[in-house]
């Protein structure tokens, strides 16, 4: 067994301001009714969430889900975090912030694994979740960027501070995602969804 889940991650804010980011999202999110004010609903390997509110319904697109469907909770996090899609987190590639290319973690062909392609993201990695920054130097043009500013991975990992993972919820709509991305002051966000 397990669920499906979606998370909306903040990847420009700080751990200082991720708190109070979360307090005035989750407050937006209680006053519109898409989450109940209480943390009463369990989420899966975690402690208890925000339960679904009265319009958690006008938020999904459910018309690939059966009825009756039942949402579960909204877990919030923050602290520094890999959001990850479960068993779906295999990026295949990732886009230089600089150039725009892309670095290939698999062979196209057979889909193996690219030897060593991986290595500068998963040492950026632990340094970033160590509180350190964690440049990535792209293998085309050589410049080093920051691992939170390369792109093309949002499907199966996001890095930050801040994360909104519902649980258990059909797809989120474009319009509700894009009035969640002007609730975290227009930061950039990334959309990870999977399922474990």
């Amino acid at each position: 067994m397990g669920d499906y889940f979606q998370t909306i991650v903040d990847t420009e804010i700080s751990e200082a301001d991720a708190v109070p980011m979360a307090a005035r999202v989750v407050e937006w999110l209680v006053a519109e009714g898409v989450v109940g004010p209480d943390r009463t609903e369990p989420v899966l390997g975690g402690g208890p969430g925000y339960p679904p509110g009265p319009r958690h319904r006008a938020v999904v697109d459910s018309g690939g889900w059966s009825e009756p469907w039942q949402a579960g909770g909204l877990e919030v996090v923050t602290t520094r975090t890999v959001f990850d899609a479960g068993q779906y987190a295999e990026p295949s590639g990732a886009d230089c912030p600089r150039c725009g290319k892309t670095t290939e973690f698999r062979d196209e062909e057979t889909w193996d694994d690219i030897p060593g392609a991986w290595d500068p993201f998963a040492v950026a990695e632990q340094a970033w979740l160590a509180g350190t920054d964690a440049p990535v130097r792209c293998a085309h043009c050589r410049a080093e960027s920051p691992l939170t500013d390369w792109t093309g991975m949002d499907s199966a990992f996001a890095y930050g501070s801040l994360g909104f993972t519902f649980w258990g919820w059909p797809e989120l709509t474009p319009r509700f995602l894009a009035e969640f991305g002007l609730r975290l002051d227009k930061h950039r966000t990334a959309h990870v969804h999977g399922k474990i």
